[in-house]
């Protein structure tokens, strides 16, 4: 009797847990159900429900991406600090249908209160590098993004996590940088970011300092470079610190940042990555004093700091790509070809191959010919002339490949190549020298003609060459017509194939064999 009350007893349990389990599959499933397909309210008492039971995540992840982008707008609804903190995880969601709503949603309750600005500020440390760069977008999108609303204040709540996450992997400041910098908060929120970040480089955490200090350079408003100079010369500035902050006073580059960015830039204590900051920073000012600042770091013993004050010296003589070269600098810069060290004139002449000036080419031009010259320094000139329409270096480069072999003559046929049309008629010329010169030059024809927008100057020129009488212009151009890769010069090589010249013949097959869509049979 026993024994049988005893099986009673464990069926019933058995029983009770599968209707419970089954009672709680059910539920669970109609929560789902009002989550993805009720109204306002059901959605939102459905997401509260599951956040406060810890199943929401559990519930959501396994669903089709439809119903979590349905998640996320029941989440939208909710809209305290618990959707956010719930909606964040769905920025780094495989589908982007997802990822969007959640960029949605947390543009809309992010900063519905303070305690939603905090758990969203959240999100710019997460392990997550998707969701650190969504939660920066919920800030800066354009058109959507919160920017620097001031109830609450977002600004403040932004500064504050620099300090909060100083000593956290991963901390704030960078994405705090990132967004205080964009163009919803720069400059429209300076005038409240600024004085924050200033008021922490007084922080005993030298943590702190690096963050707040590593901000405001990504600002780059000048009223922080007074604090920053003061800090960089502070006598218990450590070194950390006072690298951050050299970084910082780079950026900002306003007249006043000039005597310590040349400090930094010549001294050898300092950290190389810092003084290399410096570098840009003075290339940033593009002043006469800036430029002898970055000739003299060309002879430093760090290669790296010689790099960067080539650099410094290129953007100063031309700030950006549309930029027009800035002739003071140039003419500045030519002076020290004639005057400098080698090690001097070698870093000018790599400043001048970004600078791409027509006022160079004389100088170019001479190092280009002489017999004596530096080879590292020739090919740094050679490549220098090698610029979109630069009509006036197209001599020396055609006498390079005319006189010169291997290096020089590789570098010479990239740098008419670059120049474009104005070299056409010299290449084509030197077809008919054959050897070096042709092989070059027939390469630069090709890649000429390769580009879509100026190339049918050179596409044409050869279609012209390989049409004339002359056998070893013929050759080279079928070589210079295969080097382009257009199957749209097929037919001129085929017609080449018909040539009575066995030469031209073969070189034109072996051409078109390398042409897009070529039989392999």
């Amino acid at each position: 009797m026993k024994k049988h009350l005893n099986a009673i007893v464990f069926l019933l349990l058995v029983l009770i847990v599968g209707f419970l389990a089954w009672n709680h599959s059910r539920h669970m499933a109609q929560l789902l159900n009002e989550l993805t397909a009720g109204n306002a309210q059901q959605r939102s008492s459905a997401a509260a429900e599951l956040i406060s039971g810890q199943q929401f995540s559990d519930v959501v992840s396994g669903e089709k991406h439809g119903i979590r982008v349905q998640a996320a707008v029941a989440l939208r609804d909710l809209g305290n600090a618990d959707a956010v903190t719930h909606t964040l995880p769905l920025l780094k969601d495989e589908q982007k249908l997802v990822r969007d709503e959640a960029l949605k949603t947390l543009e809309a309750i992010g900063a519905k209160s303070q305690a939603n600005l905090t758990a969203l500020i959240a999100g710019l440390t997460d392990g997550d590098i998707n969701v650190r760069k969504g939660t920066m977008l919920v800030f800066t999108q354009v058109p959507g993004g919160i920017g620097p609303l001031s109830n609450p204040d977002v600004v403040s709540a932004l500064v504050g996590a620099v300090k909060s996450t100083a000593d956290s992997s991963p901390d704030a400041h960078g994405p705090v940088g990132d967004i205080l910098s964009s163009s919803l908060f720069d400059p429209a929120a300076n005038s409240r970011s600024v004085p924050l970040l200033v008021a922490l480089l007084n922080n005993s955490d030298d943590a702190v300092k690096e963050g707040a200090a590593d901000v405001l350079g990504k600002i780059g408003d000048p009223a922080a470079a007074p604090p920053l100079i003061a800090l960089m010369h502070s006598p218990n500035v450590s070194p950390a610190v006072r690298r951050v902050v050299i970084g910082a006073i780079a950026l900002i580059a306003s007249p006043e940042c000039q005597p310590s960015l040349i400090e930094a830039l010549g001294n050898p204590e300092d950290a190389s990555d810092a003084r290399a900051q410096a570098a840009a920073g003075l290339g940033r000012l593009a002043t006469a004093p800036a430029v002898t600042a970055l000739s003299r770091a060309l002879t430093d013993d760090n290669l790296s700091i010689r790099m960067a004050a080539s650099g410094g010296l290129a953007r100063a003589a031309r700030a950006g790509e549309e930029s027009p070269v800035n002739l003071a600098v140039t003419n500045q810069l030519l002076g020290y070809l004639s005057s400098g060290s080698p090690l001097v004139k070698l870093g000018v002449v790599e400043a001048l191959e970004d600078v791409r000036a027509s006022q160079a080419d004389a100088d170019l031009s001479k190092i280009v010919l002489a017999g004596n010259a530096d080879p590292e320094l020739k090919i740094h000139a050679i490549r220098a002339l090698g610029f979109a329409g630069n009509t006036a270096g197209v001599q020396a480069l055609v006498a390079v490949l005319n006189t010169s072999a291997g290096e020089d003559a590789k570098e010479a046929g990239i740098s008419l190549a670059k120049i474009g049309a104005p070299a056409v008629p010299q290449l084509v010329s030197l077809l008919a020298s054959g050897g070096v010169p042709a092989y070059y030059a027939a390469i630069a024809l090709g890649t000429q003609a390769q580009d879509a927008t100026t190339g049918a100057t050179a596409l044409q020129a050869l279609k012209s060459a390989a049409a004339g009488t002359n056998t070893t212009v013929q050759r080279w151009s079928a070589v210079a017509l295969g080097e382009t890769g257009l199957s749209s010069v097929r037919p001129v090589l085929q017609q080449m194939i018909k040539s009575p010249d066995a030469t031209v013949k073969f070189v034109a097959q072996q051409q078109l064999d390398k042409l897009p869509g070529a039989s392999m049979g």
